[in-house]
C-alpha cells in the first residue's frame, strides 16, 4: 500500500517530488565521488604514517603552543602570543579596509540594481534607460562575486605587487558584489505603502526612496553588513596563504614545518576574534531589532 494513501493529492505530490529531489542529489553525489576517485579503495591511506600525522595534528589541539616549536627561533623574537595578536591586528586591518571600500560600492550598486526607486510614471525611453542600468549593474555585481577572493588576490598581486591595497581590493571586489546583490533584494522587498503615500502627495522618486523605503531596509542592511564583516575576517586570514601578512600566513608557515601546536595556537586566536565580533554584531542586532530579538529568545 502506498505511504501517501489518505493524504491530500497536492501534499502527496509535493512529498513525491521531494523524494525524487533527494534521489537526484544522492545520484549526483555518487557520480561526483566516482569521478573524483572517492572510492572505498581510494579512501585507504597508503601507509600508517598518514594516520600518525592525522593523530598528531588533532592531538595538538589539546596542547596549543605557549612558545615556538622551532629551536632555531631567535632569542629576540616576539613571544608567540604577541605574534598571534599582531597577526589578528593585520587580519582586522585588511578586513576593515576591504569593508570600508565594499560597503559604499555595494550601496551604490544596490541602489542602481533595485527597482524600488523607479518612478511609476515613466516613458518608453526612460524605461529602457532604467532597465539598461539595472541589467548592467546586476552584471557587474555578478562578475565581481563570481571570482573568489583568492583568485582576485593572485590577479591583483601580479598587477600591483605585494601591497596592502592589493589585499584590500582582493576582498573588497567580491564582497561588494555580494553585498550589492543582497542590498538590492532587501530594498526591493521592503514594504511600499509609505513610498506610495509619499508619491501620492507629489514627492519625487528619489525623495520617496530615501524617506519611504531606505529607512525601513536600513536595519537589515546593517545586520547583513556585520555578517559579511565576519566573513571578511575569515577571508582576510586566508589571504595569508598567498603571502599577505595576516594570521593565515603564520598558520601556513607553521603547518609547512609540521609545528602543529603553533598552528592550533593561531587558530584559537582567530576563533576568539570571530567569537568577539559575533557577540558584538549580536548586540548591534538586538539594538536595531529589540522586538524581533525578544521573540527569538522566547
Amino acid at each position: 500500500m502506498s505511504a501517501h494513501v489518505g493524504l491530500p493529492r497536492s501534499l502527496a505530490g509535493r512529498l513525491g517530488a521531494r523524494r525524487w529531489v533527494v534521489v537526484g542529489i544522492a545520484i549526483t553525489f555518487l557520480i561526483c565521488a566516482w569521478s573524483l576517485g572517492l572510492t572505498p579503495a581510494g579512501l585507504v591511506p597508503p601507509d600508517a604514517r598518514h594516520w600518525e600525522r592525522t593523530g598528531n595534528f588533532f592531538a595538538a589541539a589539546l596542547s596549543p603552543a605557549m612558545d615556538y616549536q622551532d629551536p632555531d627561533t631567535p632569542d629576540d623574537a616576539n613571544p608567540i602570543w604577541l605574534k598571534g595578536l599582531l597577526g589578528l591586528f593585520h587580519t582586522l586591518r585588511y578586513a576593515f579596509g576591504a569593508m570600508s571600500i565594499a560597503i559604499p560600492l555595494a550601496l551604490v550598486m544596490g541602489f542602481l540594481g533595485a527597482s524600488a526607486w523607479w518612478p511609476e510614471r515613466r516613458g518608453p525611453l526612460l524605461g529602457v534607460l532604467l532597465r539598461g542600468v539595472f541589467i548592467t549593474c546586476r552584471f557587474v555585481m555578478s562578475l565581481a562575486r563570481s571570482i573568489h577572493e583568492l583568485i582576485w588576490a593572485l590577479l591583483l598581486l601580479s598587477a600591483f605587487g605585494m601591497s596592502p591595497l592589493a589585499g584590500m581590493m582582493a576582498l573588497a571586489l567580491p564582497f561588494s558584489g555580494t553585498l550589492g546583490k543582497v542590498f538590492s533584494e532587501l530594498i526591493d522587498e521592503e514594504a511600499r505603502e509609505a513610498a506610495q503615500a509619499l508619491q501620492a502627495v507629489g514627492h519625487g522618486p528619489i525623495q520617496t526612496f530615501l524617506v519611504g523605503i531606505f529607512p525601513g531596509a536600513l536595519p537589515n542592511l546593517i545586520t547583513y553588513s556585520f555578517y559579511r564583516f565576519e566573513c571578511a575576517l575569515r577571508s582576510s586570514a586566508v589571504l595569508g596563504f598567498v603571502g599577505i601578512e595576516t594570521i593565515g600566513l603564520y598558520i601556513q608557515l607553521s603547518h609547512e614545518e609540521f609545528f602543529y601546536h603553533e598552528v592550533w595556537t593561531y587558530l584559537y586566536f582567530l576563533l576568539a576574534l570571530i567569537v568577539i565580533v559575533d557577540l558584538w554584531s549580536a548586540g548591534i542586532r538586538r539594538h536595531l531589532n529589540p522586538a524581533t530579538e525578544w521573540r527569538t529568545v522566547r
